[in-house]
């Protein structure tokens, strides 16, 4: 894959979907989204999407390509059997609806090339296109760093607010969306492993900012209110005088040499503060 910034495009019902994928799998997602984009092959039942070892341990900085071969084998085994849970209205009676839809319809291995290949399913097609009127874009080497999968769905659901600068978001709510109601009931457990565990890795590895506060509904913590900044840009570092070692007219060059130990001796103890 190319060195330029990936883009990845989801509507912000799969975004806020209910679904668990490992890391490895997770990251195989979006990077084939990119791949599929990058070269323009567009996304439809008939698109399979080919993804090499070494592309993709370039992308998520992992040096052991053989290895990474076998993860990916490994994922795509997993993934092939993964669903997402799509809440929205049913169009005729206006009820709720609650669906599942596979991520992918076929799975290929490459052995001896080191590379596999997936085709998504026809049904998960309209959810990573721009077919949809809302969608969460961001750059993938922003979650490039992150080794939590909570870090990167918690990136994704905070990205979606960054404009408004918060999200508030009910816990139980979150849960599900992550799919770990039975692992951690109590909510010390879940803010220790999950939600600090995201809010660290998202602070210290992308391009986002991100606090947050507990909200009480009675004696119980129900609510968690995100503050999302984006972080700034670094500056350019500053280019320090250049000092030509050339007398002026009418002075000699002993005089002329202590003139720039004194100014160089001036700049150097400027740049300490």
């Amino acid at each position: 894959m190319s060195e330029k910034t990936e883009l990845v495009v989801q509507s912000n019902r799969l975004v806020e979907a209910s679904y668990r994928l490992s890391l490895v799998e997770q990251q195989m997602i979006l990077f084939a989204i990119c791949r599929a984009r990058e070269e323009q092959l567009g996304l439809s039942a008939d698109t399979l999407v080919t993804i090499t070892a070494l592309d993709f341990s370039t992308m998520f900085g992992t040096k052991d390509g053989g290895n990474v071969y076998s993860q990916l084998k490994a994922a795509m085994v997993k993934l092939f059997e993964r669903y997402v849970v799509i809440h929205d209205t049913h169009p005729e009676s206006g009820k709720p609806r609650i669906s599942k839809v596979r991520w992918v319809s076929r799975a290929s291995y490459i052995d001896g090339a080191g590379a596999i290949q997936l085709r998504f399913a026809n049904d998960m097609i309209p959810f990573i296109t721009r077919l949809e009127k809302e969608f969460t874009q961001y750059r993938l080497e922003k979650i490039g760093n992150l080794s939590s999968t909570y870090a990167v769905r918690m990136y994704e659901l905070l990205v979606q607010y960054l404009s408004l600068g918060k999200r508030e978001i009910e816990i139980a709510w979150l849960k599900q969306v992550l799919q770990v109601n039975e692992e951690y009931p109590r909510i010390v457990d879940f803010k220790k492993w999950v939600v600090d565990v995201a809010v660290a890795q998202i602070n210290a590895h992308t391009d986002i900012t991100a606090s947050y506060t507990q909200q009480r509904t009675g004696r119980t913590i129900t609510h968690l209110t995100f503050a999302i900044k984006l972080k700034p840009a670094p500056k350019p570092a500053k280019a320090k005088p250049v000092i030509v070692e050339k007398p002026a007219p009418g002075v000699d060059r002993e005089t002329a040499k202590k003139r720039i130990r004194e100014a160089k001796s001036i700049l150097t103890q400027r740049d300490l503060f």
